[in-house]
C-alpha cells in the first residue's frame, strides 16, 4: 500500500531534467518540498503528452464512485477493474517520491516508518492517470506485493519503476510486465508520531525517533 509519502527536493527543475521531462510552468511556481503527501492532494506527476515528457500536478486519488478517492491499484488486478482498466491501457504515468510512510502498532498508538533509498535518491512509482469530473487530473498509484523491509510492516508496496522501464511504461498501449520488487533496496527510518497526522508537513516529519537513528531492515 502506499497512502503517504514525501519529495523533499527543493528544485523541481533538476528532478526533471533527470527524466528529460518539460517542467509545467505553474508547478514550478506552485512547488514547495513536500514531506506529508496525502489523498486527495496535489502532487507532480510525470507523463507522456503528445510525444513529449512532462511534470504536471496532478492530485493524489483517482476519483471513485459516490466521490470517493482511489490512491492505489493493485497490479495484479487493475486491468480487471472499471476505473483502472482503460487508464491502464492509455494513460500510464509516475509519481516521482523520495520516500513513503507504512506503519506498525495498534490504531491507539500507531509507530510509522519511512522507507526510502539509502542513497537519497529519487523515486518514481508506477501509476495510472485519469481526469476527475471537473477535469482535474487525479493519479492512483500501483501497487505489488511487498519485500523486505517493508514487508516487515506491511504486505503490499508501491511498484518501483527501474529506470529501463520508464520509457516504455509511459508510452500508450499495451503495458509492459512489471518487475517484482528488489529486496533490499529500500531503507527503513522509525519516526515520531508526528507524521501520523496529515496537518504535519514539515522537515520534522522526518526526524528519527530519539536513539534510533536511521536503520535498515533485514
Amino acid at each position: 500500500m502506499c497512502g503517504r509519502f514525501s519529495l523533499t527536493l527543493a528544485d523541481l527543475a533538476a528532478l526533471a531534467k533527470v527524466w528529460a521531462a518539460d517542467l509545467d510552468v505553474l508547478l514550478a511556481e506552485r512547488w514547495r518540498p513536500r514531506f506529508n503527501v496525502a489523498p486527495g492532494q496535489p502532487h507532480p506527476l510525470l507523463r507522456e503528452v503528445a510525444g513529449r515528457r512532462r511534470m504536471e500536478e496532478a492530485t493524489f486519488g483517482l476519483a471513485g464512485p459516490r466521490g470517493s478517492l482511489l490512491p492505489n491499484a493493485r497490479s495484479e488486478t487493475a486491468a480487471e477493474r472499471r476505473s483502472f482498466a482503460r487508464p491502464l491501457r492509455e494513460a500510464r504515468c509516475a509519481v516521482p517520491i523520495d520516500g513513503f510512510y507504512e506503519w506498525e502498532g495498534p490504531a491507539s498508538a500507531r509507530r510509522p516508518s519511512w522507507f526510502h533509498r539509502a542513497d537519497g535518491a529519487p523515486l518514481l512509482l508506477a501509476a495510472v492517470a485519469a481526469p476527475a469530473p471537473d477535469g482535474r487530473l487525479g493519479f492512483s498509484i500501483l501497487t505489488t506485493g511487498a519485500v523486505e523491509p517493508v514487508a516487515r510492516l506491511h504486505d503490499r508496496m508501491p511498484v518501483i519503476l527501474p529506470p529501463e522501464l520508464v520509457a516504455s511504461w509511459l508510452a500508450a498501449g499495451p503495458p509492459p510486465l512489471l518487475p517484482a520488487p528488489v529486496p533490499g533496496l529500500l531503507a527503513a527510518r522509525p519516526l515520531s508520531p508526528r507524521v501520523n497526522s496529515i496537518a504535519h508537513d514539515d522537515p520534522e516529519c522526518l526526524e528519527p525517533v530519539k536513539g534510533e537513528g536511521q536503520l535498515k531492515l533485514l
